[in-house]
């Protein structure tokens, strides 16, 4: 009875631990990319930095401040000043200043594209995303200072500096109008995000942010420990990988859910053109992890059948078994057997490894996941041909990997 009593407990913390896991996997996922993509002023950089060679964030760019620029120096009105004072003939005038006008205006356009492809809009896009990192996290922090500010319930982005910038530069490039542009407060912020629930998130990134580094490495060690407690560790261990895929995958809808309603909202604004790329980019680390992820699931997913009870699996362990028993008949009889009083504990120590491995890389790619999981199951292949006993002592095995055995 005690024996059945000791099962349960265990059963049941096994389950306990596994559903906690596979609760918190996206939002480790999720925030770990937030953590590195957007609290990360290095990463965020890196990955957004770019974006100012880009052919549509310059178009969008570019026509957004020429946009403001005209629509701020009337430049129809200023030639028609000019002329005032040179002709004294009121349809001459008339006749001259809109297309004036319109040459100066195309002009300035022309100077502005020129500037979003120059050098200076590198520096000035690297200045202003630099800016805007640091007024999120300042945000989020609870701090109201800065480029990023609240307005009420939203968040808005003030681009004087950049405003700024181009002024400068068409004052240097001749127009000398740019220089009295005086623009509204109102014009100089961006809204970025509605924010009602500001204060749910700025208690969520406080609770988080020292976690969110880690977070996929805490969900890492719970699978494990639900697999060591579980009964049946095979079965949970297929589960663990199919939470795993899943989460992969509803992560990736989830991403195409939102790049559509944000592609959907810039629809007929000048930033359409550069929404999709921009949406890319910024997620381009998450999608990564999402493939990842799913990789990883795929892999738990076959390894926790290849140790199950099925016969099939049991007829490919058989197979792997003779064909290791063949292999390690060859090596030298100091080496066979060598681990086969602590081959169940190098076996975890190699998986510890290679999770330790995917969790640390820079990157969670596809690529790096390929990699790891080959290593592992070169490890685990070593480790088995070494724990064979010699020949003469050798009874056939067919288990070679004992996730199920307690």
């Amino acid at each position: 009875m005690s024996e059945g009593r000791r099962w349960g407990a265990r059963s049941i913390s096994s389950l306990i631990v596994f559903v906690l896991a596979a609760a918190l996997t996206i939002p480790a996922l999720v925030g770990h990319w937030g953590h590195r993509t957007v609290i990360d002023a290095g990463r965020y950089i890196e990955t957004v930095g770019p974006l100012a060679s880009s052919p549509e964030v310059q178009e969008a760019v570019a026509d957004a401040v020429t946009q403001a620029v005209l629509d701020k120096v009337d430049t129809e009105k200023q030639v028609d000043e000019l002329l005032t004072g040179l002709f004294p003939d009121r349809p001459v005038i008339q006749g001259l200043s809109a297309p004036i006008a319109a040459g100066v205006n195309s002009a300035i356009a022309a100077l502005i594209d020129r500037f979003v492809t120059s050098d200076a809009f590198q520096e000035v896009w690297l200045k202003l995303n630099t800016a805007l990192q640091r007024g999120i996290v300042a945000v989020l922090s609870g701090e109201t200072d800065g480029t990023v500010k609240l307005e009420g319930d939203q968040i808005v982005l003030d681009v004087s500096s950049l405003l700024g910038d181009v002024q400068t530069y068409l004052v240097d490039q001749g127009i000398s109008a740019a220089g009295n542009i005086t623009i509204p407060d109102n014009d100089r912020t961006i809204v970025l995000a509605e924010a009602p629930a500001l204060a749910q998130l700025r208690l969520v990134y406080s609770l988080t942010s020292p976690l969110l580094e880690w977070l996929p490495l805490v969900i890492a060690a719970l699978f494990a420990l639900s697999i060591f407690l579980a009964r049946r560790r095979a079965r949970t261990t297929v589960a663990t990988g199919i939470a795993l895929l899943v989460a992969g995958v509803l992560v990736w809808q989830g991403l195409g859910i939102g790049e559509t309603v944000f592609v959907d909202q810039l629809a007929g604004t000048v930033f359409a053109p550069a929404s999709t790329v921009f949406w890319n980019t910024l997620f381009v680390y998450l999608v990564a992890g999402t493939k990842a992820i799913s990789l990883i699931g795929i892999a738990v997913i076959f390894a926790g059948w290849l140790s199950g009870r099925t016969s099939s699996a049991r007829w490919v362990r058989g197979h792997i078994t003779r064909g290791l028993s063949e292999i390690s008949s060859r090596m030298p009889e100091n080496l066979q057997g060598m681990l086969s009083d602590s081959i169940v504990a190098v076996r975890w120590a190699i998986y510890a490894l290679g999770t330790l491995l995917i969790m640390l890389t820079d990157v969670l790619s596809p690529t790096s996941v390929l990699w790891t999981v080959a290593l592992t199951a070169g490890l685990i292949t070593l480790a088995e041909l070494l724990a064979l006993a010699p020949a003469d002592e050798t009874v056939e095995v067919v288990e070679v990997v004992e996730i199920e055995s307690v």
